[in-house]
C-alpha cells in the first residue's frame, strides 16, 4: 500500500491541526469521521505508514479495530491482549517505545501502542506502525491527540450503548407482548424458548420449572435441542449444576459445560456440541419458579449486559409463566365447582333413590335365602339361587356405597397405628394375592408413631387401593407398601407393578362412577378420597403406563380440626 509522504509538522502546523479538530469537535461530527482525523493527524505527526483505534472487550480479553489508515495488518482482526505490546498497554496503561527507524515491520505487530484512558481505565488502544522517536514538543502535542481520541472513543461507545440499551427495551416489550399473548401454559413456555434462544444467538433454549414435590427440575420446553436433549431425566435441584441457580436464586454462567465437573450429561453435551451455559432464575417476587438456559455451539463469555438482558427475559417470562398458571387454575376450580354442582344433585337423587331400593333389596334377598333351604345342595335351582343371591349382594354394596358418597359419615377418631391396620389389610386379601401370583411387601417401621384415626375408614381405603392394585397385575408381580413419618406427617405409599394408567383417565379417578374395570362401580377411590379428606390429610395418584401406579396418602400426626 502507498506510505504518507513523509513530512515534520512545525509548530504552526500542529497549532492548525488543533484548530482543525476544536472546529469539528464544535460542528458535531460524526465519531468514527473524527476518530479517522485524529488518526490521520497522528500519522503524519510521526511520520508513520498506518495507524488504527481498537475497542477494548474487555471480558473478552480481546481489542476489536474499530477506524485504520493506511498500511495496517490487524484492520480486520481481533487481537487477543494476553502479550506485549498489547499487554503493556492494556492491562500496564502504559504506551510502547517507537523504534528508532522507519521500516517496516511484520504484518501484525504495532510498535507503538498508546493506551486510550478514561477516568484511569483504558478502554482501547492507539497503534501506529513504521513511525520514529518524536522530540518532546510533539510527544505532547500526540498526547492531546490521545487523549482527544479517548474521549472520542468513550462518546461513543456510550452511544452505542445508549442505542443498544433502547434496543433491548424495544424487544422485551415486544417479545413481553409476545409471551403475554396467551394464557395456555405450554404455548408460553414455547414461546419463551423461542424469543431466548433467537435474541441470545443461542444454539439451543430449555426452560425447566420447578417440582417441589420431588425436589427436581422439569424440562417443560425446548427450542433447538435433540430428541436426547428433551430425554433427559429430572435434575436434582440439591445436586445439579442449575440446581444451584434455584438455590441462590443468581445467574450462572459456564465457560464449557464439557469440562464442568458438576454437569451431568457430559457426553450428551460432547454429542450435541453444546459448550458455554448461562442460567438464570425464572423469579416471581421472591419464589423460584423454574431456571432458563441458554447454550452456545462455541466458547462465550457473556458480558454483564446480556446476563441482564436474558434475567429480564426471564422476569417477563415468570409473570406470563404465573399468569397462565392462575388462567388454569381459575378453569379447573370452575369445573370442579360445576362438577361438585353434579356431584350434589346427583347425590341427592342416589341417596333418595337408595333408600326406596333398600327395602325391595331386603325382602329379595330374604326370598332367595328361603329358596336356598328348601332346595338340596346338588340342585340347579341351588346353584342358580346362589349366584342370585350374589348378584343381590353386590347390588346392595353398591347401594350402600352411594349412601356414602351422597351422605359421607364423619370419622370417629381414636389412637391407633396405621401399620397394624394395614396389617389387617393384608390379611384379608393376602388369598387373593397368593391366588393371582402376586407378592406382598411390607416395608415399614414397628416403632412408628400412633396417630388419631379412624380405624374402621382406614381399613376401608387401604382395602380399596390394594384391591385396585391386585386387578391391575394380571399377570403377577409384587405389591410395595411403605409407611414413612416425620415430625408432621405419615405418609402411605403403595406401588404396584401394573399396566398404569391412560393419561386421559388420570385426573379424574376420584369422580364418582368413573371406572376402568367391567365390574367396578366406580365409587371405591371417590369415597377414599372423601375418607382422606375427613382426616385433614392428602391422596395423590402417579401412574406410568406399561409400569405401575403409585397411590400416596398423606395423613397429619395431630387430630385435624373438622
Amino acid at each position: 500500500m502507498q506510505r504518507h509522504k513523509a513530512r515534520n509538522p512545525s509548530s504552526r502546523h500542529m497549532l492548525d491541526m488543533a484548530h482543525r479538530l476544536s472546529c469539528l469537535l464544535a460542528g458535531g461530527t460524526d465519531p468514527l469521521a473524527f476518530l479517522r482525523t485524529i488518526l490521520q493527524d497522528a500519522l503524519a505527526l510521526t511520520n508513520s505508514g498506518g495507524g488504527a483505534v481498537l475497542l477494548l472487550e474487555r471480558n473478552l480479553r480481546l481489542l476489536r479495530p474499530l477506524v485504520h489508515v493506511g498500511d495496517v495488518g490487524i484492520a480486520e482482526t481481533d487481537i487477543r491482549t494476553d502479550a506485549p505490546p498489547w499487554s503493556t498497554a492494556v492491562w500496564g496503561g502504559k504506551a510502547t517505545d517507537a523504534p528508532s527507524t522507519a521500516a517496516p515491520l511484520p504484518q501484525g505487530e504495532a510498535p507503538l501502542v498508546l493506551p486510550l484512558l478514561v477516568r484511569g481505565d483504558v478502554i482501547g488502544v492507539l497503534t501506529l506502525h513504521g513511525g520514529v522517536q518524536l522530540p518532546s514538543p510533539r510527544r505532547r502535542f500526540l498526547e492531546i491527540l490521545v487523549n482527544l481520541a479517548a474521549h472520542t472513543l468513550h462518546q461513543e461507545t456510550q452511544a452505542r450503548a445508549l442505542a443498544q440499551q433502547r434496543a433491548e427495551a424495544a424487544t422485551l416489550i415486544d417479545v413481553g407482548q409476545d409471551i403475554s399473548a396467551s394464557l395456555n401454559l405450554d404455548e408460553v413456555l414455547q414461546r419463551v424458548v423461542r424469543q431466548a434462544a433467537q435474541l441470545m444467538r443461542a444454539k439451543v433454549c430449555s426452560l425447566m420449572l420447578v417440582d417441589a414435590h420431588h425436589a427436581t427440575l422439569r424440562l417443560h420446553a425446548t427450542y433447538g435441542a435433540s430428541q436426547t436433549y428433551t430425554q433427559r431425566p429430572p435434575l436434582s435441584i440439591e445436586e445439579s449444576l442449575v440446581g444451584d441457580v434455584v438455590r441462590r436464586g443468581e445467574p450462572l454462567a459456564v465457560l464449557d459445560v464439557r469440562e464442568h465437573p458438576q454437569y451431568q450429561f457430559l457426553e450428551m453435551a460432547r454429542q450435541e456440541g453444546l459448550c458455554s451455559l448461562l442460567s438464570v432464575p425464572l423469579r416471581m417476587h421472591t419464589r423460584v419458579l423454574g431456571v432458563l438456559n441458554v447454550y452456545t455451539a462455541e466458547r462465550r463469555r457473556f458480558p454483564p449486559a446480556e446476563v441482564e438482558f436474558l434475567s429480564a427475559l426471564a422476569a417477563q417470562s415468570a409473570i406470563a409463566i404465573e399468569h397462565a398458571r392462575l388462567y388454569q387454575a381459575m378453569l379447573e376450580s370452575q369445573e370442579r365447582l360445576r362438577q361438585s354442582e353434579r356431584l350434589a344433585a346427583m347425590g341427592s337423587t342416589a341417596a333418595a333413590l337408595a333408600h326406596e331400593i333398600r327395602s325391595p333389596l331386603q325382602t329379595m334377598k330374604l326370598l332367595v335365602y328361603a329358596i336356598q333351604q328348601d332346595c338340596p345342595p346338588q340342585s340347579p335351582l341351588r346353584m342358580e339361587t346362589d349366584v342370585l343371591q350374589q348378584e343381590l349382594d353386590r347390588l346392595a354394596l353398591l347401594v350402600e356405597q352411594c349412601l356414602e358418597v351422597a351422605r359421607p359419615r364423619p370419622p370417629t377418631f381414636t389412637v391407633q397405628k396405621l401399620h397394624d391396620i394395614m396389617e389387617d389389610a393384608f390379611l384379608i386379601i393376602s388369598a387373593e394375592a397368593q391366588r393371582r401370583g402376586i407378592v406382598l411387601r411390607k416395608h415399614w417401621s414397628p416403632t412408628l408413631p400412633a396417630l388419631q384415626i379412624d380405624g374402621a375408614q382406614m381399613k376401608q381405603v387401604f382395602l380399596n387401593i390394594l384391591l385396585n392394585a391386585l386387578q391391575a397385575m394380571e399377570s403377577g408381580g409384587a405389591i410395595d407398601v411403605s409407611i414413612e413419618a416425620d415430625d408432621t406427617t405419615m405418609t402411605t405409599t403403595v406401588q404396584d407393578q401394573g399396566e398404569g394408567i391412560p393419561e386421559a383417565v388420570l385426573g379424574q379417578l376420584f369422580t364418582p362412577f368413573l371406572s376402568t374395570k367391567p365390574q367396578g362401580t366406580g365409587l371405591g377411590l371417590s369415597i377414599s378420597h372423601g375418607m382422606i379428606e375427613g382426616h385433614g390429610g392428602s391422596i395423590r395418584v402417579a401412574s406410568q403406563f406399561g409400569v405401575g401406579t403409585s397411590v400416596t396418602i398423606v395423613l397429619p400426626l395431630s387430630t385435624p380440626v373438622l
